[in-house]
């Protein structure tokens, strides 16, 4: 207990503790209470003249309030305080309280968009009457297509709900359609709803992000912050060159620089463009580094530094994230049991998995073709054919003289015709003989910058270069 509070709970007794601890005499205390029975006598005559005054707060007090003023005792040989002392630290004398305000408070609520939602039917299930929620639903559609908006769109609302009426009342709803550009919905004071548009900024920043390959490069790019649609853009640029399963080994590395745009109140506004990566594979026995670049009459896509296309004719492999079962050449058939050739490789992947054509070209076969089961073959540039065997189904619009381009869903895997489970069964053919998928993918030709074209690239990928250095990243020290 502080000092202060010690004296203020002090009782007239406890002033003489001490000197009955110290053994005074028993008549000091006599006279003491003798004193105290005359000063009470004469107070009791006062009081019998004078009416009662208002009682303040005095130093005898026992156990003051919480917030009530406590004045300390005087230290010995200190005078003892004023009435005018007391009086400083009283409290003024309250006001008359202000009128209260009997307006109920708002009440907020995040609703996001169920399947066979509408904004209508949320406003029915919350209370909101028919009346106002044909209201509210006539405001918002001259601004927003309420009928495109997707499965988890959220809606922000703020309701209250009148003592003196069963409907619940939108006071307010605000709808962001994208990250960029929101509309706020509010119910004037005479009971109309009126929408405003707001447009964020949006300002491009760069983020870099590294680390080392753990289980698998999706979920270690994941881990160190790469947006999804930037990484699936990586994955593609390197796909000509790496089999994710088979080529990835421990200790390899990534490295990747995004630019992303940002609004001015914090939001992603898209997925990010991948602007420079690099990745090693077989436990950095490989390296491979791409460069973003737009020729000035071609696409814009990824070169390596050396100035050539990460582009070939062929994919590497024909399905995302999948593994070598089974390679090119002489084998012991696992249905028919007697050695053949084995004309391509397999691809082991879960049912369904989607399959891409390899290249661009046309359809000379589609359907069911004895032990391959549902079978696409694809003519190529070059006298080269690529087949896809054993699919559970064929894509839509994939059909005989059909035009398919590279990296398009021609089938999705399956089990069908001579197979011991479901995988893609892959051949490469040119001039009409099989040959191997991976040797070919490895020797196939890209295109090539020259001129003022490899200048043009040769100066952007030095400004990369410079911008990817200036931006830190979180990854773990190795030693660079």
């Amino acid at each position: 207990m502080p000092d202060s509070q010690a004296a203020v709970a002090q009782t007239p007794f406890e002033q003489f503790r001490p000197a009955l601890a110290a053994g005074r005499p028993w008549r000091k205390v006599g006279m003491c209470f003798g004193s105290l029975a005359v000063v009470a006598a004469v107070s009791l005559m006062t009081l019998k003249e004078k009416p009662v005054a208002p009682r303040t707060a005095s130093a005898f007090d026992l156990a003051p309030e919480s917030g009530t003023p406590q004045v300390e005792m005087a230290e010995a040989g200190e005078p003892e305080p004023s009435i005018q002392d007391i009086a400083s630290v009283l409290p003024e004398p309250p006001t008359e309280p202000e009128a209260p305000d009997f307006g109920l408070p708002y009440v907020e609520a995040a609703i996001q968009l169920r399947k066979g939602d509408t904004v209508a039917r949320v406003l029915d299930r919350l209370g909101i009457s028919a009346a106002d929620g044909a209201e509210i639903v006539a405001a918002l559609a001259r601004h927003v297509r309420l009928d495109r908006l997707p499965i988890g769109q959220a809606l922000l609302l703020k309701l209250q709900r009148l003592e003196a009426e069963e409907a619940t009342l939108l006071v307010g709803l605000s709808i962001r359609t994208e990250p960029h550009r929101a509309f706020t919905l509010e119910r004037g004071e005479d009971g109309d709803y009126s929408v405003e548009e707001e447009v964020f900024a949006v300002t491009p920043r760069l983020q870099r992000a590294a680390g080392l390959v753990e289980g698998s490069v999706i979920g270690s790019a994941e881990a160190a912050g790469v947006p999804h649609g930037a990484l699936a853009e990586m994955l593609r640029a390197f796909s000509w060159d790496v089999n994710f399963q088979h080529d990835i080994k421990a200790g390899d590395r990534f490295d990747v620089l995004v630019e992303r745009g940002w609004t001015s109140d914090g939001m992603p506004a898209d997925e990010g463009r991948v602007l420079w990566a690099e990745l090693t594979t077989g436990g950095g026995a490989e390296r491979y580094s791409i460069y973003r670049f737009k020729p000035l009459d071609g696409e814009e896509f990824f070169f390596n530094s050396d100035g050539e296309s990460v582009i070939k004719s062929l994919l590497r492999t024909p399905l995302n994230m999948s593994r070598i079962s089974s390679r090119f050449g002489l084998r012991q058939h696992p249905v028919l049991g007697f050695n053949r050739l084995h004309a391509g490789i397999d691809f082991a992947a879960p049912p369904g998995t989607p399959i891409l054509a390899a290249g661009a070209g046309h359809v000379i076969e589609a359907g069911v073709f004895g032990g391959y089961g549902k079978w696409v073959k694809i003519a190529h540039e070059g006298g080269l054919a690529t087949g896809y065997a054993h699919m559970s189904r064929i894509a839509a619009g994939v059909k005989r003289s059909a035009r398919v381009r590279q990296g398009q869903v021609i089938g999705y895997v399956g089990s069908t015709g001579l197979s011991t489970g479901p995988h893609l069964h892959f051949e490469l053919h040119r001039g009409g003989r099989p040959i191997d998928p991976l040797s070919m993918a490895r020797t196939e030709q890209r295109t090539r910058l020259s001129g003022r074209e490899l200048e043009r690239f040769k100066a952007e990928m030095a400004e990369t270069d410079r911008a990817r250095d200036a931006v830190s990243t979180d990854r773990e020290d190795d030693g660079e």
